[in-house]
Parts: C-alpha cells; structure tokens; sequence
C-alpha cells in the first residue's frame, strides 16, 4: 500500500519539474529577442551589440516581417571595395585556372560517357545473375551527370 502514495507523488515531483523546465525555457525565449545593431567607429572597428548607438545600424532584428529578410538594402560589390591587402588575381593566373577547371570537366565527361557505354552494352547483353535494375539506374546516373557536367561546360566561353 506504500508504493501507491509514493508513485503518485513522484508523479507529482516529476510533473511540476516538466513544467518549471518548460516555464524557464518560456521566459528565456522571450528574453532572446532583440535588435542587433551595427556600428563602425573612426578606426574601422566593427563592433555588433544589441543596445543603439548614434550612427549604428540595424543589422538585425528579431521583429522582421519574416526571417531571412533584412530591412537594410545591401550595397553592390560595386560600392563595397575589397580592401588594399585584399590579394588580386590577375586576368592570365584567372584564365589558367579556368582553362584547368574547363578540362577536368571535360576528363570527367568522358569518363562518364565510357562508364555509361559500358553499361548500356552490359544490360544489352542480359547476362543472368546481373541486375536490370541496378544497370538502369546506373545508366540514368550516368546520363544525369553528363546533362550536369554539359550544363557546366556550356558556361565557358
């Protein structure tokens, strides 16, 4: 007759600490909200605090219309240049690179044409104990990736 009270109080216990957790976690949540705000002093200093500053803008804000969005316009690269020490790469460096990059597409494609081949003529042949299945998605893999690699290699000039 024991084990009844006392299951019952320990449901009690556990019960009313579900909700005080839940209650914290409530009033935590709520304390969270806040402006972020952005400011640049004279040296370059960025510095993000959630109390206003004269001149700081507000970088974000919990209150926005939705998330993801920003009321602040974001300025064009344009506007925005990269710093002295920010290194520069030179149109020929850029263009070797390039032309790196356009070859190995191409390696790829062709390695991804010869493996579809390949596939093709092994499901041609309907060997028993192969799977028709495996090689059709496999072909379509395949096929898919080369679609993929030919969309990339159309954007060189």
């Amino acid at each position: 007759m024991n084990a009844i009270p006392y299951t019952r109080r320990m449901y009690r216990i556990r019960s009313l600490l579900i909700l005080a957790y839940g209650l914290v976690l409530t009033v935590g949540a709520f304390e969270a909200h806040a402006d972020i705000y952005k400011y640049v002093d004279a040296d370059g200093n960025v510095t993000f605090t959630d109390r206003y500053r004269p001149g700081a803008v507000k970088a974000f804000s919990d209150f926005a219309p939705s998330r993801g969005h920003s009321t602040i316009k974001k300025k064009s690269s344009a506007s925005n240049p990269s710093p002295a020490s920010f290194p520069k790469v030179t149109s020929q460096t850029q263009r070797q690179r390039d032309d790196l990059r356009k070859q190995i597409l191409e390696d790829e494609r062709n390695h991804e044409v010869r493996m579809l081949n390949e596939a093709q003529t092994v499901l041609k042949a309907r060997k028993p104990g192969i799977d028709a299945n495996s090689l059709s998605e496999s072909i379509r893999l395949h096929q898919q990736n080369i679609g993929m690699l030919d969309k990339e290699l159309s954007r060189f000039k």
